[in-house]
């Protein structure tokens, strides 16, 4: 595979956040993070994608000479099935640390159960609405939320079905790197992160400006 061509696209927690899956853990939290059975947090390679593509859609008026690239990268606007050049996978932790999770959870003595794990990995936040009148905190809006913790790195594998051209790199750098923000609460000052291909960020942003 040419090394030019970006194999993985990394995400660095920069701030606690919380990739939600739309419901909560009875008894725990009202909103939960998105995590696997053994308590691993992830984000899918669609809601990657998704990410990828707001970034781009933003900017693209400031860059015509890529507005081609940017159609055949992400496909067209308004499209419901993936149509592009590129398939983003989940984006997951490092790989050496996922075989020794996996083991400590499913051997027969001194299991830890995922709970525990997922715990490892999160804390859980708990924030209020404010009246506006008093500024007291209004009642029945206290809600548990669960958070990343900060400083965690998630990498997710690219699968190319064509070659991209350099324009196509270019755009999907700009992208990249146009990707401040993730998950929920973004006005209570989570979900910052930091996105680079194959964990280069000098690289992508070389490739955002058209080199090599």
């Amino acid at each position: 595979m040419n090394e030019l061509i970006p194999q993985t696209i990394r995400m660095e927690l920069l701030s606690d956040t919380t990739f939600g899956r739309g419901e909560g853990t009875a008894g725990q939290v009202d909103v939960e993070v998105e995590h696997d059975k053994f308590g691993i947090p992830f984000l899918n390679g669609k809601a990657v994608r998704s990410l990828l593509r707001d970034a781009w859609l933003s900017m693209q008026v400031h860059f015509p000479e890529l507005q081609t690239a940017g159609v055949r990268l992400f496909g067209p606007h308004g499209e419901l099935d993936e149509t592009g050049i590129l398939r983003i996978g989940r984006a997951d932790i490092d790989r050496e640390a996922r075989p020794w999770i996996e083991a400590a959870v499913n051997r027969e003595i001194n299991q830890i159960a995922p709970a525990t794990i997922l715990a490892g990995f999160t804390e859980i936040r708990l924030q209020t609405s404010e009246d506006r009148k008093t500024g007291a905190p209004e009642r029945t809006t206290l809600r548990s939320m669960r958070v990343i913790v900060r400083d965690l790195t998630l990498s997710s594998p690219l699968n190319w079905l064509v070659t991209p051209n350099a324009d196509e790199l270019r755009c999907f750098a700009l992208a990249a790197l146009g990707t401040r923000h993730a998950g929920l609460s973004r006005n209570r000052g989570r979900g910052h992160v930091r996105l680079s291909l194959d964990g280069k960020t000098d690289w992508t942003q070389s490739l955002a400006k058209g080199g090599h």
